[in-house]
């Protein structure tokens, strides 16, 4: 049986030089390949004879997919060849064949792909609409023009929301690329996602969540990258607890009940409410006392590894840090400092930094 194959012709209003980096460089490269609304946050490209390739793509609801290959060709401007699988499970699936020749058209060039190789129709059939949707995305970066909005993962909400944070830094650790959409609560933009009003709302293509907790636990199961909850059960359950116990006790105490009341005075003739911040500071001593004991030696709350629970506490603890009246309420729990100085060194904290109130 004779194996399958596609031919694709199709002409880009660019010199052959610049379409032909497009396939050769790996920067251009992760800002058009795959089909419109995808991202590729991690890709390796050794653009000569013999060299090696590998693109992860993750498409807007989180699936991942990886194809790996070989530059079998490389005549700048001219032509590429290279052999491309799939990657699924560490396991490699059948291996074709894409030959690109460009031709100059009077300063435009004529792309010609061929895909050989293919085992059934259906291979063929689904490559066909990936290569015919990733020229579309090649043709928006060329022209200058993003991806539509809709097709992307967006994070829509105040970026000074704890909540916000801890999902944007969430998405960060898992290498996914996102929008920041900086909306209030109970906007008419939030309330169409979110039927409660509040931030964060979450948005990939048609999917849509709401609640922080909801958000992160999805961001984790639907990406691949580091594993953002333990593996045993036991583990698991403790970080669901501290994240239940964070946002139950520890948000409304540090952050509603004695942050907001600086922020956002509500006492006599417009100045915080003493009683109020004294009430919030006694509960704080005791959760940041079970939170300085639930670390112990260790630099994060469960087990040895970053997990969820840490990037909702982060955000909540850089507010105290920040704040002059609770630097003296910190400075006992060492541990838990401890813990938080190892959160302000990752690079989804830095990227992360709200702006002032």
């Amino acid at each position: 049986m004779t194996p399958l194959s596609l031919t694709f012709n199709r002409i880009f209003d660019v010199p052959p030089e610049k379409l032909y980096d497009a396939f050769t460089r790996k920067e251009i490269i992760q800002s058009w390949f795959g089909p419109e609304g995808f991202t590729i946050p991690r890709a390796d490209v050794d653009a000569r004879a013999g060299g090696k390739y590998r693109c992860e793509m993750h498409s807007p609801v989180g699936a991942a997919y990886v194809v790996v290959g070989e530059f079998r060709e490389l005549v700048p401007h001219e032509r590429i060849a290279f052999t491309w699988a799939w990657l699924a499970n560490g396991e490699l699936g059948p291996e074709t064949l894409v030959t690109l020749h460009f031709a100059d058209r009077a300063g435009r060039t004529e792309l010609t792909l061929e895909h050989t190789g293919f085992a059934t129709e259906d291979a063929r059939d689904s490559h066909q609409g990936g290569w015919t949707s990733s020229f579309e995305s090649l043709t928006h970066m060329l022209a200058g023009k993003p991806q539509p909005m809709e097709s992307r993962i967006s994070v829509v909400g105040d970026p000074r929301s704890t909540y916000v944070r801890s999902v944007r830094m969430a998405l960060i650790e898992k290498g996914i690329s996102y929008t920041l959409d900086p909306q209030p609560p109970h906007g008419d933009i939030v309330n169409a996602l979110n039927p409660f009003g509040k931030i964060p709302a979450f948005r990939a293509g048609d999917f849509v969540l709401f609640e922080s907790s909801a958000i992160l636990r999805y961001i984790d199961e639907a990406h691949p990258g580091p594993r953002l909850m333990p593996d045993t059960p036991a583990e698991r359950a403790k970080v669901e607890q501290w994240i239940s116990s964070i946002n139950g006790y520890g948000y409304d105490a540090m952050i509603r009940r004695f942050l907001m009341q600086f922020l956002f005075p509500k006492g006599p003739n417009g100045t915080p409410n003493r009683a109020v911040i004294n009430t919030a500071i006694v509960d704080m001593h005791k959760q940041l006392t079970i939170l300085d004991r639930a670390y112990g030696e260790r630099d994060f709350l469960v087990g040895h590894q970053l997990s969820l629970a840490d990037l909702e506490l982060a955000p909540i603890i850089a507010y105290l840090v920040s704040h002059p009246e609770s630097k003296d309420i910190l400075a006992p729990f060492t541990n838990l400092m401890r813990g938080h100085a190892v959160m302000v060194r990752r690079a989804s904290f830095a990227q992360t930094a709200p702006p002032e109130f």
